[in-house]
């Protein structure tokens, strides 16, 4: 009766420290998601876009706002607006002048978030905005999967 209570006692404090001591609990996809590359896309007012992956977030903002700068005809304006994500989705849509830009982890939610910011535009600020285009998808790797206009008209 002894052995069984303490493997039973064993077995608990095993579990119990699998809560608290993520080396316990995480598995090695979990560790590959931490130490993935993050993707920014930013944009400037016009919808004017750019984008960078790198495995430091700060670094791969700088270089989305310079491959942005590199196709904007103003002086500043890129970042005015940036995403990060690591390892998901990437979207940007162009409604007439203005933006919608959002990332998630599945391409779903990136869709779904999207036709939400498009909805509170539409609602709270613009209710006479044109139909949304979807301008820019860029995927989990960050490579850039579709690409409607570089700097679309508005």
């Amino acid at each position: 009766m002894n052995k069984r209570i303490v493997a039973g006692i064993a077995g608990a404090l095993l579990v119990g420290l699998g809560t608290f001591d993520s080396s316990f609990a995480q598995s090695s996809s979990s560790e590959d998601y931490l130490y993935a590359d993050v993707t920014v896309v930013a944009i400037a007012p016009d919808g004017t876009w750019g984008t960078a992956t790198d495995s430091v977030a700060g670094i791969a903002r700088a270089g989305a706002i310079n491959d942005c700068k590199r196709e904007h005809e103003a002086r500043i304006g890129c970042g005015y607006r940036s995403t990060v994500v690591r390892q998901g989705w990437s979207l940007l849509f162009r409604c007439g002048t203005e933006n919608v830009l959002v990332a998630e982890k599945e391409l779903a939610d990136a869709e779904r978030a999207a036709l939400l910011q498009e909805r509170e535009l539409r609602t709270r600020y613009v209710p006479t905005m044109p139909a949304c285009v979807r301008t820019l998808t860029v995927d989990p790797n960050g490579t850039i999967r579709a690409i409607t206009a570089k700097a679309p008209a508005g």
